[in-house]
């Protein structure tokens, strides 16, 4: 999309095989991403002698959700969250909860951000030093264990009991 974006301001579409040279992929590859972009009316092709694809909007008014969701489907951490109805428990499991806050953090964070911000590395500079988008931290370590204390690992639950659980109706994390 942002090679496609690039071109946004021109009369010249972008082929996919220029794509694939370009961001080393599979013509194969780009192709089925074209056609998901497509009936999502995000680009739009153009036949003939250099022919290829053109933004159907403008840079600024696609967000990194749409494409995304364009390519995978809706933004859903865990099924229940779209579908209570999967779940037994939807109605009383306090995890779905947090699962549909963090769902909408992370869509809200996709909407955020338009393919024109990811064409703009000086405006990502601005937003990232403004405080209006916050740095994500790098993984964090627990306390270090004082010499000598050896870390057990946990052994897995065997493969019976998960399947109970399962059919128990469990949730992820609860």
């Amino acid at each position: 999309m942002l090679d496609v974006a690039r071109n946004a301001g021109t009369e010249c579409p972008v082929s996919l095989a220029a794509v694939a040279d370009h961001a080393h992929l599979s013509r194969g590859y780009l192709e089925q991403l074209a056609l998901s972009l497509r009936n999502a009316q995000l680009i739009r092709g153009m036949c003939g002698k250099g022919g290829g694809y053109k933004l159907s909007r403008e840079p600024e008014d696609i967000t990194i959700r749409d494409v995304i969701e364009a390519v995978i489907g809706p933004i859903n951490v865990v099924e229940c969250v779209m579908n209570p109805a999967v779940c037994a428990r939807s109605e009383t499991c306090s995890c779905r909860q947090v699962y549909v806050l963090i769902n909408r953090q992370i869509t809200d964070a996709l909407d955020s951000f338009s393919l024109g911000d990811l064409l703009d590395p000086e405006r990502l500079r601005t937003l990232m030093s403004s405080g209006a988008v916050k740095a994500v931290p790098g993984p964090q370590r627990g306390p270090a264990r004082p010499a000598g204390v050896v870390k057990v690992k946990k052994t897995r639950r065997p493969a019976a009991k998960r399947a109970a659980r399962d059919v128990e109706g469990g949730c992820p994390g609860g």
